[in-house]
This record gives C-alpha cells, structure tokens and sequence, in this order.
C-alpha cells in the first residue's frame, strides 16, 4: 500500500530541527560520494513550466523525486518516495517540506561558515520561502537579532513581526539594504530579482552571505562585480548550478568566478567542520537539491507509519518484475 500525506500530516510530523538534520545527513552522503542529485529538468506547455527533481540518500535508503507545474501565478509540488527496492512507499503534496528543506541548507551552511559567535542575521526579500531561510538560520546559529528588508515596508514590518513571534528574536525592520546588513554577520538572499540586489558595496569583511532566490539561468541575485569579493565560495551541487544558478552563471560568464574554485557545501561536510577566518568573506549559492527532499520525506514517512497517520491509498507500489 501506498501511504497520502497530505500537507496537515506533513505539518505534524516534522518541523525546522528535523530539517537541519536530515538534510546535513543528504548533504554529507553526497559529499562521500554515497548519494546524488537529479538535477531539476524542464519541460514547457505554453506558459506552463513542468519541473522535475529527485536524489538519492543512502542513509535512509531511499530514492525520491519532486513534481510540479508553474507559470500560471500558482504552484502546487508532489513528491514520490520509494525505498531501497524501488517500491513506492509514500505520496505527499510537498509545499510545506519544501520550504523547511530549503531553509535548512542555508541554516546548515550558515552553521558551517559562518564566523564564530555569530549572532545577526539579515534576509532581504520577505516571501513565502524567506520565513523558513530566516527560521532556519537564527535556529542553527542560536543568534538573537534578525534585520529585515523588503520593498514593500509594510510587508516587511509584518515579516519581521511573524518571525519575532515564531522564534523568540528581536526582529527589526530597515529601509535600505545598506542598513539593513551592516551589523549581520550572515546575509540572506531571498528573492525573484533578474537584477541583482547585492552589489560590490555590499560585500564586506567578516560575513556569510547566502543567495538561495535564484534558481534558473536568467536571474541572478548579486552582480559579477561582488562575487570577485568572496574567499570561498560554495554550492549546493555545481552540476545543477551550472545549468540552473543564475547568479553562479552570470558572475562566470562576467569572468568574475571560475567553476573550478566553487565547492560543494556536501564535500565540506564529508571533510569535517570549515570555517574562514574572521575577515574572510564566505557565500552559499542555493538552488535546491532533490536529496533533501528525499532525506526529509524518509523521516516523515517513516513517523506516519509508526503513528498510524495519512491515508493508505489501494495502490501497489512494487515495481513490476521479470521486464526483460
């Protein structure tokens, strides 16, 4: 039987902490070389985008991949996991565990680093998806102080008040970038922008910075200019941003980055804790890998079974034998 869960059940099985940790676990199997990434493919149908991701993580035996459909103002994302057989266990809608994976990433890379002690984060953009980058970061670094920039001043004060409530720090809302990230030690991107929001003045000594807004080849989050600022420079999985992380793109095209010096945060997670020092400039480019859903969606499925929740759907999900 093939278990439905659906974005309530998602909700109760799983939260922030739980995302840190299964996706540390996908990212760390991939830097082994133990697990891997379906870069995101694309098929179009007018203005209609299918979108198509899965990995692999094998410590949780399991295979799974990401469906949905965007151009019309609106999304909705299905995910599929199998187990370590090729058996379809568990259908899920996946909005919700897609926003606590990515948020993870970034909290993980933010924990990895970022310079010691440090304890103001700043997100511009104030969307859907920046509530959990936000969450996720104050989470994993146990800082205090969230500064908050959006275009729109009244969404911001409401972002910035939604994340004082939810997490306990003091929030703060700024009228300019500059303001904004002068004091933060890790600054988060989070954004649809095709131009970028970062500029060269922005770059400064003695913190992270993490652009996770753009995954598709015509936006770009940061000018060329700025990236020539940061002393090291990671990815979630280079094959995947070099078909899809625009920002990454454009500052190689612009000459200012060669891909062969971009690291993958997974292969700094195999070798063990790497952090520059207190002046260097440190990035992680984010575009969202299929092993974290996987790795978070094997965790989910796996407390639905042992708490009796979701709906067991009359569907065999074995694969079929003997095709040969």
């Amino acid at each position: 039987m093939v278990r439905f869960l659906t974005e309530a059940d998602i909700d109760g099985l799983i939260d922030q902490r739980d995302a840190l940790e299964a996706v540390t676990d996908a990212l760390r199997d991939q830097g082994r070389g133990d697990s891997g990434n379906a870069p995101r493919t694309r098929a179009k149908l007018g203005p209609l985008v299918l979108n198509v991701l899965g990995g692999s993580v094998a410590s949780a035996n399991a295979i799974g991949a990401k469906v949905y459909v965007t151009g019309n103002g609106a999304a909705k994302f299905w995910g599929l996991l199998f187990d370590d057989e090729g058996t379809l266990t568990t259908l899920y809608e996946a909005d919700r565990l897609g926003q606590l994976r990515t948020g993870a990433a970034s909290g993980i890379s933010a924990r990895e680093l970022a310079p010691g002690g440090a304890d103001t984060v700043a997100i511009v953009g104030t969307g859907y998806q920046a509530q959990t980058q936000a969450e996720a970061v104050l989470l994993a670094l146990g800082a205090t102080k969230l500064h908050v920039y959006g275009r729109n001043a009244e969404r911001a004060d409401a972002f910035a008040a939604l994340l004082a409530e939810r997490t306990g720090v003091t929030a703060s809302r700024f009228d300019t970038i500059d303001e904004a990230i002068a004091d933060a030690q890790v600054v988060i991107t989070m954004t649809s922008a095709y131009d970028p929001v970062i500029l060269r003045r922005h770059m400064w000594p003695g913190k992270h910075y993490i652009f996770a807004g753009s995954n598709n080849a015509a936006n770009a989050e940061v000018e060329p200019e700025a990236m020539r600022e940061i002393d090291l420079l990671v990815t979630d999985d280079v094959v995947a941003a070099q078909r899809e992380g625009g920002t990454l793109i454009r500052a190689a095209e612009a000459g200012a980055i060669d891909w062969a010096d971009v690291r993958e945060l997974g292969e700094l997670l195999a070798l063990g804790e790497v952090r520059g020092d207190a002046d260097a400039i440190t990035a992680f480019v984010s575009q969202g890998a299929g092993s974290w859903d996987t790795a978070l969606a094997a965790v989910a499925a796996t407390r639905a079974a042992e708490r009796g929740v979701g709906i067991e759907l009359p569907i065999d999900g074995a694969p079929a034998r003997d095709r040969r």
